[in-house]
């Protein structure tokens, strides 16, 4: 690729998600039984097949402010967890955005909601949708919320008895005196805990009961 091309393409602005490419084909298929024409029963009054139509509401009831998606009514219902009231869409009327697309909508609106000729201010840098919004098994986490650490799987260790014979087991966990162990073929054994060897022991214990004394 010759120099100037280069220069050329790197120094060409990206270009800001328009509603009809980008925004439009998400709604055609999650939105349109309840919001376009074809809908048996057009909801809310809103049309979002139309542009002219959807364009006038985004004032109405603040359905879409241009900057901010966190004000639109549009961005705060997509988002409602399934089963509250106002989740969208309404039980058996279609699958919900995906993460993917809550995100699109999202920088749309950031981006100034442009829509045909029309195109509002750009939000805040520090509101820019992908520094903010954080998705855990396909559900916006809301404010203060965070995704939870996910347990680390037991590994296959050597353990030892009083004896000196060894087994290569998960530790599952300890209760009531016993040691329960996955084994080789995903047998489950309890094991006594005062069978094991001190190494064993203390180790098990530093796990389940850091504050306690190492048995002897």
């Amino acid at each position: 690729m010759k120099p100037i091309i280069l220069l050329t393409l790197l120094a060409t602005p990206c270009l800001a998600l328009d509603y009809k490419r980008d925004v439009l084909p998400i709604f055609e298929k999650k939105c349109f039984d309840c919001h376009s024409a074809g809908a048996e029963e057009l909801k809310g009054g809103l049309r979002l097949d139309d542009e002219e139509h959807f364009f006038k509401r985004f004032a109405k009831n603040d359905v879409v402010v241009p900057g901010d998606w966190d004000a639109s009514y549009l961005f705060v219902t997509v988002v409602i967890p399934p089963g509250e009231k106002g989740t969208m869409p309404p039980k058996n009327k279609g699958e919900r955005l995906t993460e993917q697309e809550i995100m699109t909508v999202a920088k749309w609106i950031h981006e100034g909601a442009k829509i045909g000729r029309e195109k509002g201010e750009k939000g805040s840098d520090e509101m820019e949708p992908s520094k903010i919004l954080k998705f855990h098994n396909g559900q916006l986490l809301r404010e203060g919320e965070e995704a939870p650490v996910a347990e680390a799987m037991p590994e296959w260790e050597e353990w030892t008895n009083r004896d000196g014979q060894k087994i290569t087991a998960k530790f599952i966990k300890v209760a009531n005196g016993k040691v329960s162990f996955e084994l080789k073929g995903e047998k489950k054994v309890d094991y006594p805990l005062e069978q094991l060897s001190e190494e064993s022991r203390n180790r098990i214990l530093q796990r389940v009961e850091p504050d306690m004394t190492p048995m002897r």
